[in-house]
């Protein structure tokens, strides 16, 4: 397939820099992957790492802001947790697309070379820990805020503390995102049990 686009540029060279670490994915790799020429790479980003950061903007910084996953949260928390459950499962499946998910030499799963791909834009994209940082406090202000009208409204315990409960899901999902990395992936049926859990242990 020809490229013709910034985007589709940016979708081929995800597929590539989630599989190979950024100093090894040369522009003539990279170039390939696209099936262009290398002019045809650096018409649209006249150096790798300008390429490198869009990829990084679209799928980790884009891709994880609240308001890409859904439109508006839910009412309750426990719509709530099915609504960022189906969230995870959205960005999950958009993933596996790009990377696929079959004949792996190494035996691993997309969700493992996405981590791969997180750590090599912790160490390549110049000013990312801000950037990091705002996208992990944004996630955590959402959980708060979610937490705090379910308090309010007597959906949970009225002495639910909602900063550490916020963090419980957060670190809830993280984990286990982290940990099933290294098998088959993320289940996400078993985040939303898990959720359903901890959101059994504060009904009111």
């Amino acid at each position: 397939m020809i490229i013709t686009n910034r985007e589709e540029v940016i979708d081929k060279a995800f597929g590539v820099f989630v599989r190979m670490n950024y100093e090894k994915a040369s522009i003539i790799t990279l170039a390939k992957a696209c099936g262009v020429t290398k002019t045809g790479i650096v018409y649209y980003f006249p150096h790798k790492l300008d390429l490198f950061m869009a990829v990084a903007d679209k799928y980790v910084l884009k891709m994880h802001e609240p308001e890409n996953k859904f439109a508006t949260p839910a009412d309750t928390l426990a719509e709530f947790i099915g609504q960022y459950v189906a969230g995870v499962a959205a960005s999950m499946k958009r993933i596996v697309e790009l990377i696929g998910d079959n004949g792996d030499p190494h035996d691993c799963s997309p969700n493992f070379y996405y981590f791969h791909f997180l750590s090599q834009v912790r160490m390549y994209y110049p000013g990312i820990r801000q950037k990091i940082e705002r996208m992990f406090s944004h996630d955590h202000d959402l959980w708060a805020k979610v937490v705090q009208k379910a308090k309010d409204s007597g959906e949970i315990r009225s002495d639910t503390d909602v900063k550490k409960t916020a963090t419980m899901f957060r670190q809830m999902f993280l984990g286990l995102s982290y940990e099933q990395a290294f098998l088959n992936g993320l289940n996400v049926d078993e985040l939303a049990e898990n959720f359903r859990y901890i959101y059994s242990l504060l009904k009111a």
